[in-house]
Formats: C-alpha cells, structure tokens, sequence
C-alpha cells in the first residue's frame, strides 16, 4: 500500500518539512508532469535548492531512491485524476453541497487506505488482542474516535477505558497492571496533552498505540506503534473536523475488521451475544 498516492505522501508532510525540503516538494506537487522527465539535479536547480535536498525528500516519503519516486508519480499522473476537495460557495444549492461533502469524504477515505503501512497495523491487532485493558485519549474530534474504538472493542469483550479529563484519565492508569495499552489520538501528532499521556504511559511500561497523520510528528515518534493516516485537506469553511474525521474513522475501521477477521469465530459470538442482549432490553 505504501508504493501508491505518493503525491499525497508529499502533500501530507509538506508543512513539516525543513525550508529546502519544501521547495523541492512544493515543487514536485506543482510540476508532477515535468518531474518525471528530470534529473534530481535538475529538480534541485529549478527549485533553488540541491539534488541531496531531492535524495532527503525521497527518505522523507519512504521511497528507496529518485528514480522510484518518478515511476510512482507516473504511474500516479497516467491515472485518472481524483475529484479533489473542494469547498461550498455562496447560496450554493443543496445537491451541489451534498455531491461536494460526499466527494471530499471519498477522497479522504480513499487517500489514507492507499497509506496504510501493513505491518504497524498487524502489530496494533496484536498488541490489542493479547491486552487487558485499553485506555484511549483525544481531545476535541480526537475524542470522538478515541469513543468510536472504545465502542467497538468493548463489543467485543476488551475491557476500554475513554475519558474526556485526563486527570480523571491519569488517575485510572496510575496502578499499571501487565497487558495494559494505552491508545492516543491526534490529528496533527503535536496535541501536547495526548503526547504527554503517552510519555507517562510508556514510563509506566504500557504499550503505546498512536493514530494521526502521515509524517514524523511528536506522537509517531514516541509510539511503540503508529497507526497514520493521510493529512486531511479540510476546507475554508468548515465548521469542525469534517475530512479528518472521516480519515481517522476509515482507519478505525480497517483496524477492526483486521482484527475482526483474524479472530472470526470469537468476534461473530460476542458481536452475536451483544446483539441478543440489545434485542432483550428492547423488548
């Protein structure tokens, strides 16, 4: 998955980068068509900086070498060209705003699956499996993912603990007991009171599990495991988290299901048995 929408790769981080390293992506993103055609140094003269600059960037976006990343824009250009996102305008008509959500949410969707990094996401599921008990933090529209896997895993039997405080947060975790995991979200990885847990976490021997966005922020350095996904492009007039909702939840999703599937017949059961017992208090 890690060799596709390398241009989103760039895109995701660009605002990270060190100031050369930006020109050469700012770059890249501008003139897809032209790089493909062009040598690292050339890439380097027009952008003002240097060919090692390109070789950086290249690490930067995991990718081996200069050459393999011409081939993956290439191959990324001969495609056809994704909507994109785009923003509603004045008196605009209902359909249109309808037709315009859903596109962003399926370009979102679309752009963190083709970043999912396999390995980091089998680790998580076994980390998940083999733990005693979850505990999850995020702040704002963070908290609403970190409630949405709360929900999930606590369907099927984990024992997940998801609190708005984290006083009250920290104060569950002080007695850490063997299998215990602690689960931060943030969309920018740079969320200091999520970062902080996390230290706090891996001190008292916890494993840590990170979602955010692609790139080496706070968070993803400092998990044990670091769950990415693409840096939303959220628009001018949101009103709140809209693209990078829908990046964090898609990635919940796929997660559970890995999960789900690697533990079939239990899961099955205990989603079974949750569903009978809703039934019951129904009635």
């Amino acid at each position: 998955m890690t060799e596709q929408n390398i241009l989103g790769r760039i895109q995701s981080i660009s605002d990270q980068l060190p100031k050369a390293e930006k020109k050469i992506a700012e770059y890249i993103l501008d003139h897809p068509d032209a790089v493909v055609h062009m040598t690292a140094s050339k890439i380097g003269k027009q952008s003002g900086t240097s060919a090692a600059t390109v070789i950086r960037l290249c690490k930067r976006v995991e990718v081996a070498s200069f050459t393999q990343l011409k081939v993956l824009i290439s191959r990324e250009i001969s495609q056809p060209s994704p909507a994109g996102y785009s923003d509603i305008t004045p008196d605009e008509p209902l359909e249109d705003i309808m037709d315009k959500l859903l596109g962003n949410a399926f370009q979102t969707m679309q752009d963190t699956v083709s970043v999912i990094k396999e390995q980091p996401l089998l680790e998580a599921v076994e980390v998940l499996k083999s733990s005693s008990i979850v505990y999850l933090y995020g702040i704002g529209a963070s908290h609403l993912v970190a409630e949405n896997i709360a929900h999930k895993w606590s369907r099927i039997g984990k024992t997940c603990i998801s609190l708005s405080d984290p006083h009250a947060l920290l104060s569950a975790m002080s007695a850490p007991k063997e299998g215990q995991v602690f689960f931060g979200i943030s969309n920018s990885g740079e969320t200091k009171e999520v970062v902080r847990i996390l230290e706090l976490a891996k001190q008292n021997g916890y494993k840590t599990i990170a979602l955010t966005q692609f790139g080496k922020n706070s968070l993803t350095k400092k998990a044990d495991i670091s769950l990415q996904h693409v840096r939303a492009q959220e628009e001018a007039l949101r009103s709140a988290a809209t693209s990078s909702l829908h990046a964090q939840f898609i990635l919940v999703d796929i997660l559970f299901y890995v999960y789900a599937s690697k533990n079939y017949d239990k899961i099955t059961d205990l989603i079974r048995r949750s569903r009978e017992q809703i039934d019951q208090y129904s009635q």
